[in-house]
């Protein structure tokens, strides 16, 4: 049994490698890209929340429901490669971007001018988070205390602040020409992420600023990869430990509790503990896209929370929610055959390769001299570090239609000084 384990742990950690894999066979890149560069940043991360967690607890790799909830996993994940691998070689992936209009053409001063609007507008969003929870001095004294612990009825200020900041940092991004000026305005990005506590934000700007060193291709990415990597773990952890009295690795590993909570759950439906939802986590899931602001009658428990509600009574209306992997999501209300079923159905991978066919593949991303607004929408949702995080789908929407207007208003004004700098065109 242990070697069946084994296996079924080493065909996980495949499946986390596997986007290098099929971003040179079926984007036809080379094997550093943007895919495979997101992968290996975050090849750790996934090997700790894989292996980590379990690993410090009495149970062990060996626990059999901690394997079910990797076989899970991995039961989804394979039925996903194989339905990209498929769907990959069908006509509509190359069709589903053109469904999005032209949008017109944007230049790299248009790109200049939205992100310096962005980043004051963060600026904006954490001097009002800061300022409703201490003062500035206060949470800048206490970073990841404060992240963990003051974001609780300010969290539209603090979405607000990473969205912002992850919109200007990809506009500044695709309007730089020049690694060494892009890697000096990094430094002064970073350490706005940094000063907001999540460490899982900064890797996602770290991964970003990789990907527009990939696109201006003046410079080895092999050997800034080998250089930078290290030094981003390392604020990482540092940004990790700042609200620990000692360093220890087991205090990382209670972080990591993806799969034992997962491992808790199929423990106790196998045992009767725990019942099928039959629906309701899925039909609650809905929720999730309506803002309570607008809606204050809006249920705390809705979708996976009420999983999360079983085992954590009032977790979810105090925010204290924790992540639970191993495909629970999908198996709570209709057990093995409901993931299944939603693992197949599951049109994400499919729009989400759709994307970078049309980003990478195709080329829109690597224009020169500039991107259309269709090129900008697509490439804002594959590529910006973090944009929409924390928001519902309807305010992510409202910010692009406003990330695209402020740019038309831009090129208004700039229009009426240079009439002659639009006249290029283009057909990506």
């Amino acid at each position: 049994m242990d070697l069946l384990y084994y296996l079924n742990l080493i065909i996980a950690v495949g499946l986390i490698l596997a986007p290098i894999w099929w971003s040179q066979r079926l984007l036809q890149l080379d094997w550093l890209n943007p895919v495979s560069l997101f992968t290996i940043c975050f090849l750790p991360v996934e090997l700790f929340k894989l292996l980590i967690g379990q690993w410090f607890r009495d149970e062990g790799l060996m626990y059999p429901y901690f394997q079910f909830a990797v076989l899970m996993t991995n039961l989804q994940q394979c039925i996903g490669l194989l339905l990209l691998y498929f769907t990959a070689r069908l006509k509509v992936t190359r069709q589903i971007p053109y469904i999005i209009p032209r949008l017109g053409f944007y230049r790299k001063p248009d790109f200049g001018w939205i992100s310096r609007v962005f980043f004051f507008l963060y600026v904006a969003a954490f001097l009002a988070l800061a300022l409703k929870t201490g003062g500035v001095a206060d949470w800048l004294l206490n970073i990841r205390d404060s992240y963990i612990n003051k974001r609780e009825g300010n969290g539209l200020y603090y979405a607000a602040a990473i969205n912002f900041i992850s919109i200007s940092y990809f506009f500044c991004g695709i309007a730089s020409d020049n690694w060494r000026a892009f890697t000096f305005r990094s430094i002064f990005y970073f350490f706005a992420v940094y000063i907001l506590g999540s460490k899982g934000f900064l890797l996602n700007f770290f991964v970003f600023y990789l990907i527009i060193i990939w696109r201006q291709r003046q410079i080895n990415i092999g050997r800034i990869l080998l250089i930078a990597l290290p030094v981003a773990f390392l604020l990482l952890l540092v940004n990790f430990f700042s609200n620990q009295d000692a360093i220890e690795v087991a205090s990382i590993a209670q972080y990591f509790e993806y799969y034992p909570n997962a491992a808790r759950y199929y423990a106790d439906y196998f045992g009767g503990v725990i019942k099928l939802f039959e629906g309701q986590v899925v039909l609650s899931s809905f929720w999730e896209y309506v803002p309570r602001g607008l809606f204050p009658e809006k249920p705390y428990v809705y979708g996976i929370l009420h999983v999360v509600e079983f085992y954590f009574p009032g977790g979810a209306e105090s925010g204290n929610t924790p992540a639970i992997y191993g495909g629970v999501p999908q198996f709570a209300d209709f057990g093995i055959i409901g993931l299944l079923f939603f693992a197949m159905i599951n049109l994400l991978p499919l729009f989400y390769f759709a994307g970078l066919r049309y980003a990478l593949g195709e080329g829109a991303f690597l224009r020169a001299e500039g991107l259309s607004g269709r090129a900008v929408i697509i490439c804002l949702l594959l590529f910006s570090p973090v944009f929409g995080v924390f928001l519902p789908t309807g305010i992510v929407a409202s910010l692009l239609i406003f990330a695209l207007g402020f740019i038309q208003f831009i090129r208004i004004i700039v229009r009426s000084f240079k009439p002659s700098y639009f006249k290029y065109s283009a057909t990506k």
